[in-house]
């Protein structure tokens, strides 16, 4: 039986905004073979996004995809994943993707289609209508100028309760760089700016309603396999981390847990939905969701984001931000550190004769809206950090001690981003990520460096593992207990960056939740590592996968279509960029500061050593199977991996 026919609706949207077509293409021309999600969009950005092609570009492709196992009883499972060219990338506009969570996703497998894949511009504001095999490009003239918020309301509101809605706010109709695209309250595709691209297009909104089912393969182990995955996630420490509810803020605020995917049943330690919350700078209840960065609106007590707002006016902001469609990470972690730190140092007096307060929400609103309607200095700050410091000609020494590479503030990197704990050498693994990626890695590779510092001694000093258990399970693992042991310097982390690579094109592709997976520690076996009878928590995705869809392959070949996508995406941003180890080598200076946590067992902060670091990227080429001189696939990799056209194209390069 063909595999399209279980986990998958063995359709996908084809939408020519140009032309005002669409159609339907089989899915079965990507699948099994490039799995789902991100996979199917690496493959129609080699094939159809040709060079010289940019963001705001008629011939752009914006592609909004789901997995196999979206949709279905799957555990963490239902995000969804955008890719096109990404007008936040710099300094190449290169392509990348996004995820986003949410009932999204889900609903559009229920209406039939696996995903939408969009080319062409409008010449006037439209959105899109689904509902099963009804699909319309409607005029949107009445809601171009709302915001996420309202546009959803308005089109829920007129087709009825069941309607999903994906939006931008006036950030992406105004194409700025930092722009999300959102469903719900919170659920954004937020790195990469393509908000813009869908304001580009003049596509205001999708709004989905499905009435299909999405069919297994084996519907009962599915189901018993499921549910002891769910279980085997849920514990008292370790990560995601859990926290109970504040009673105050219940009473008060009528805060409650909130998954921010459709199967998640976990009871995250950042996942709060409030129901009534009062607004201080307009009088009105809010109410809505808050995840991950969105917590530090309020403000918190530290040298680095020490606004404060408190927690309804931070509450406001957040709401007023995702409204307008702006990137979170982007304003918290990168551009309003820089700022404040532009204010202390004398460099900036006022932002267009605005008083510059950091603890007075009017000052925050009125930021927010000059950046999402591109006004005076807004302007600059829509296109991002690095960008704006750069137009501006203000702070941009300070600017590179908050973005590790490509337009993104840092993450999970020891560095730029001062909210997330770790240290060295943990760190060297991110920046590998950060080095072979074309945007913030973090997001789908949590795996390794979150994964470890949530369950060692340092983040739960009561429950954690020991270092000697967490070099056990990195043997396990990665091969060797120098992977993971806090005293193993360069040693050993290039095939755990490599590793973790493969699971993000999984956990992207199938689609699943990256704060859960890969399983890897666990309290509930004797010896911390997490196991389902005799599966092993590494091979949970690979589990559901086949009983999911009844493709019967094996583990190695699930990893080696994953590393399939690894090496067109480098192909393309070869073939279209010009990409090579001199771009992956410019991350670099960013790791050759003081990190900004201390390794317990080292006892001081410590700085990267670039000449050591280059030649743990050497191994990470060479498990690759990539040329360590240029950074690029060999073409005797690319023809094992089946994939004739790359090997074609770097054959060409290395004759030239």
């Amino acid at each position: 039986m063909k595999a399209d026919n279980y986990g998958w609706m063995g359709k996908l949207l084809r939408v020519d905004l140009t032309k005002r077509k669409t159609w339907v293409q089989p899915t079965s021309d990507y699948v099994p073979e490039w799995i789902g999600g991100r996979g199917i969009g690496a493959k129609i950005a080699w094939d159809e996004i040709k060079p010289g092609t940019g963001p705001f570009s008629h011939e752009n492709i914006l592609m909004i995809l789901t997995g196999p196992l979206t949709g279905t009883a799957a555990p963490f499972s239902g995000r969804t994943t955008v890719c096109s060219l990404a007008p936040q990338g710099w300094p190449h506009e290169w392509f990348t993707r996004s995820s986003f969570g949410g009932h999204w996703g889900p609903e559009l497998k229920y209406a039939g289609y696996d995903g939408i894949i969009i080319t062409g511009c409008s010449d006037k504001p439209v959105y899109l209508r689904i509902c099963d095999d009804e699909v319309e490009i409607r005029d949107a003239r009445e809601l171009w100028g709302l915001g996420i918020y309202e546009t959803q309301q308005r089109l829920i509101g007129e087709f009825g309760q069941g309607w999903r809605v994906f939006a931008i706010g006036q950030a992406g109709e105004n194409l700025s760089r930092i722009s999300i695209i959102a469903t719900e309250t919170e659920s954004a595709s937020g790195q990469g700016g393509f908000g813009a691209v869908m304001g580009f297009k003049k596509l205001k909104a999708i709004a989905v309603r499905g009435t299909n089912p999405v069919r297994v393969a084996k519907p009962e182990e599915f189901l018993e396999f499921s549910k002891a995955v769910a279980d085997e996630a849920h514990g008292s420490h370790g990560w995601p981390r859990y926290r109970p509810l504040d009673p105050e803020r219940v009473r008060k605020y009528g805060e409650r847990y909130h998954a921010c995917t459709q199967q998640c049943t976990a009871r995250c330690w950042d996942a709060r939905y409030y129901t009534k919350v009062p607004g201080v700078l307009y009088k009105q209840t809010y109410a809505g969701q808050v995840d991950c960065v969105a917590q530090l609106f309020p403000g918190m007590k530290c040298t680095f984001y020490d606004w404060g707002l408190g927690f309804e006016a931070g509450f406001e902001i957040g709401r007023m931000t995702n409204d307008y469609g702006l990137n979170h990470w982007e304003i918290l972690i990168g551009i309003m550190p820089w700022l404040r730190d532009c204010h202390r140092e004398g460099l900036l007096k006022d932002i267009d004769g605005l008083e510059i307060d950091f603890d007075d929400p009017r000052f925050w609103a009125e930021l927010m809206r000059k950046m999402a309607f591109r006004e005076g200095m807004g302007d600059a700050l829509s296109q991002g950090g690095v960008r704006a410091s750069e137009i501006l000609g203000l702070g941009q020494e300070i600017i590179k001690k908050y973005y590790a590479a490509w337009g993104y503030a840092g993450h999970w990197d020891g560095h730029g981003d001062k909210i997330n704990h770790i240290f060295f050498p943990y760190w060297l693994v991110s920046a590998l990520q950060w080095a072979f990626d074309t945007r913030d890695p973090i997001s789908s590779a949590h795996g390794y460096g979150q994964n470890i510092m949530g369950w060692s001694k340092v983040c739960s000093p009561k429950e954690g593992l020991s270092w000697e258990r967490i070099a056990e399970i990195g043997e396990r693992v990665y091969g060797s207990p120098l992977a993971t042991h806090p005293e193993s310097g360069y040693r050993e982390k290039a095939y755990p960056a490599v590793w973790h690579g493969h699971r993000s094109v999984m956990k992207d592709s199938l689609t699943l939740d990256d704060q859960i997976f890969p399983r890897i520690f666990s309290k509930k076996t004797q010896n911390n590592f997490a196991r389902i009878g005799s599966i092993e928590g590494p091979s949970f995705e690979h589990r559901l996968y086949v009983l999911a869809t009844g493709d019967e392959i094996g583990e190695d070949e699930l990893y080696r279509r994953c590393e399939r996508v690894i090496n067109i995406e480098r192909c393309l941003l070869s073939r279209n960029f010009g990409r090579s180890r001199k771009d992956d080598e410019t991350v670099i200076p960013y790791f050759e500061t003081l990190e900004t946590r201390v390794n317990p067992l080292i006892g001081e902060p410590v700085a990267m050593d670039g000449d050591a670091f280059r030649q743990v990227m050497d191994e990470y080429y060479r498990l690759r199977g990539w040329d360590t001189i240029t950074g690029l696939p060999t073409e005797e990799k690319l023809r094992d991996l089946d994939l004739p056209e790359a090997a074609d194209l770097m054959k060409a390069k290395s004759a030239g």
